[in-house]
């Protein structure tokens, strides 16, 4: 009975605080409209998990109302980053912002969401693709940090993972490097043993190091020189032949980017 009411009184305290909350922000980047964890925590009376609950009822409330009305609706990662220091294994919130991000939004409250998804979640490899797609492609790109978050999933002993996302880690890396440098370091992984089962994934990793990043492999004007790639990375992995041959003939076939031409006013 005592916990019942416990309960009861943390959903009315938190009742009158949505109620005397201020107007949503006008903002992106402005959380003002949302209590403290320090201090729900408080008048939550232990009930810390309910009430994480409520917060994350009512961000996802809001979310379906902005797709009814065509109104924006840019919080629920403020929301699930309050939602989540009530609760650190909630495990919803982490899900749904890791999901539903936009990759390239400016608005980075979500790292500390993903963060502590990590932390408290570090075998779910899904969380830690998303997380690294918006450290890689987001306002401030680190690849570094992208690759750092992967690399575990690399030697993982969970069997549900598929190969492309255990290679992911090396990809960041090759992506963060000069062309040159990247290349020595695709022909060194194609030598190695332990990348041996992942070889034809080179094929797309060096088109993207040679600057084809989004083109079309099977058809269009790109297609001979990837296929030229193909050829002397197989040529390369089977001994045919020698590295310094594979590297400068690679680096040859460097996409060349047109310089535009201003039309004279």
């Amino acid at each position: 009975m005592r916990f019942l009411v416990s309960i009861a009184l943390a959903v009315a305290l938190i009742a009158v605080a949505f109620n005397f909350a201020k107007p949503l922000p006008n903002t992106l980047t402005d959380d003002s409209f949302l209590p403290k964890a320090s201090s729900v925590k408080f008048i939550a009376a232990g009930n810390n998990a309910a009430v994480a609950g409520l917060f994350w009822i009512k961000g996802l409330t809001s979310l379906g109302e902005s797709y009814l009305t065509g109104k924006e609706y840019n919080y629920l990662s403020h929301v699930a980053n309050l939602s989540t220091e009530l609760d650190s294994l909630f495990f919803t919130p982490y899900y749904f912002v890791g999901s539903i991000t936009p990759t390239d939004t400016r608005d980075t409250t979500d790292f500390a969401v993903m963060r502590r998804a990590l932390k408290n979640f570090p075998d779910e490899w899904r969380l830690a693709v998303g997380y690294a797609l918006r450290l890689s492609n987001g306002p401030y790109p680190n690849k570094k940090e992208a690759a750092d978050v992967m690399r575990p999933y690399f030697d993982s002993p969970d069997s549900t993972i598929p190969e492309h996302i255990r290679l992911m880690y090396r990809s960041f890396e090759l992506d963060a490097e000069q062309t040159e440098t990247a290349l020595e370091m695709v022909l060194n992984d194609v030598m190695q043993p332990r990348f041996k089962k992942f070889r034809k994934s080179f094929y797309n990793k060096t088109f993207r190091v040679l600057g084809y990043r989004g083109v079309g492999v099977t058809e269009g004007r790109d297609s001979t020189k990837y296929n030229e790639v193909k050829k002397t990375i197989d040529a390369f992995s089977e001994g045919k032949i020698p590295a310094p041959y594979a590297f400068h003939h690679l680096l040859a076939l460097k996409k060349v980017e047109t310089p535009k031409v201003e039309e004279p006013n």
